[in-house]
């Protein structure tokens, strides 16, 4: 499975003036025992600071969603959906289309999105 944690300086400016727990460490100290937890086995950790979730060229991004075509993961786990993508069209494109097509379960811990649960409505519909 993969972890992806993305931090943009909008994000950073939010995060001063009301805590710290959008930092790219407490988002990886998280997700990295939200993992142990489930007895997962990690793959790689994918971090893109700086961008926004609207930005298509994120670095990190995609080389995660070059390694999930080749089947190098089963799992995408975030702590919010909005950490994948703000961008609706990029959401619907990857978690509705490919992720099904390439065999891919999202998952983001706050929101409890799971592409794996058909009954899960969080799904950015």
């Amino acid at each position: 499975m993969a972890i992806y944690v993305r931090l943009s300086d909008e994000d950073r400016d939010k995060a001063n003036k009301m805590d710290e727990s959008e930092s790219i460490q407490n988002q990886k100290d998280m997700l990295i025992r939200y993992a142990n937890e489930k007895g997962w086995k990690i793959y790689k950790i994918y971090c893109d600071e700086d961008y926004s979730g609207l930005d298509k060229d994120r670095p990190e991004f995609n080389q995660m969603i070059k390694d999930a075509k080749e089947g190098k993961f089963n799992i995408i786990l975030c702590k919010h959906q909005s950490r994948f993508s703000r961008d609706m069209e990029l959401i619907e494109k990857y978690l509705h289309n490919k992720f099904i097509e390439w065999n891919i379960r999202f998952v983001s811990v706050v929101d409890g999105v799971d592409t794996k649960d058909k009954h899960n409505k969080k799904v950015g519909r």
